[in-house]
């Protein structure tokens, strides 16, 4: 119910155009965790802003442009945390998901990884980009199967680890609010690019395994700043068109 009264003061906010939240749905952001009794001091953190225009208050990063995800991919020091942020960037994965992928789920010829926990059962097949699984292949070396991204112990790392790893190497950015950025904000900035791409919100509830199209018609929200001056030049153009007609 707290998830549901928080999506609805996106809305009702105005801003969900906008690639942060308004102050007012920030405020109720925090009390969702405020409240919660399991959650993690020092998680869920906000940074200012001062360049955007709004007399510095606090914001929470909803995606990233293009140059940031880039700079925060060049950030990172090892094969280990590229493959990180690839996997959560370029091909959507949760921490969840990630950190229940296995090496002999992948098929390199196909360029596709089944992943056993997924929103939808009857779609556990994902695609993967080309080059994170030539990176992923030579992370592995000799490994033929056991979880694709390691821990120091030599197991599989968990949920938390990748969400505090994507942390430490955005860190090292000079990215507006990085001490926000985590695999959500990732995952919003892969759906964010897909669908600029020219790729279909269909296509896109496939790749991320929802079983209902309205778990993935959200995303939308994310493009909405890209879509309106299309849409002001479309309507320009007809306007145009239309003065000449006798109707």
């Amino acid at each position: 119910m707290r998830t549901k009264e928080f999506l609805k003061s996106l809305y009702y906010d105005g801003h969900g155009a906008e690639n942060t939240f308004t102050d007012l749905s920030l405020q109720r952001w925090r009390s969702l965790f405020e409240r919660s009794p399991n959650r993690r001091p020092g998680t869920y953190v906000v940074s200012p802003k001062p360049d955007h225009g709004h007399g510095g208050e606090a914001r929470l990063v909803l995606f990233l442009r293009a140059d940031q995800a880039l700079e925060l991919l060049r950030a990172c020091r090892d094969l280990r945390e590229r493959l990180i942020v690839r996997y959560f960037w370029l091909n959507g994965l949760s921490p969840m998901e990630l950190s229940n992928a296995r090496i002999e789920h992948l098929d390199p010829l196909s360029c596709t990884l089944f992943l056993p926990r997924r929103h939808w059962k009857r779609n556990c097949l994902t695609d993967i980009d080309p080059e994170t699984v030539r990176l992923q292949v030579i992370y592995s070396g000799d490994r033929t199967e056991g979880p694709l991204i390691l821990v120091k112990g030599g197991g599989a790392p968990a949920p938390m680890t990748l969400w505090d790893n994507v942390k430490h190497i955005a860190l090292r950015t000079s990215i507006p609010g990085r001490e926000a950025i985590s695999p959500l904000v990732l995952k919003r900035t892969f759906a964010r690019e897909w669908l600029l791409s020219g790729g279909s919100v269909g296509t896109l509830q496939k790749q991320l395994s929802h079983k209902h199209l309205w778990s993935t018609a959200h995303y939308l929200r994310f493009v909405m700043e890209d879509v309106q001056p299309n849409h002001r030049r479309m309507a320009t153009r007809l306007a145009k068109e239309v003065q000449g007609c006798p109707w």
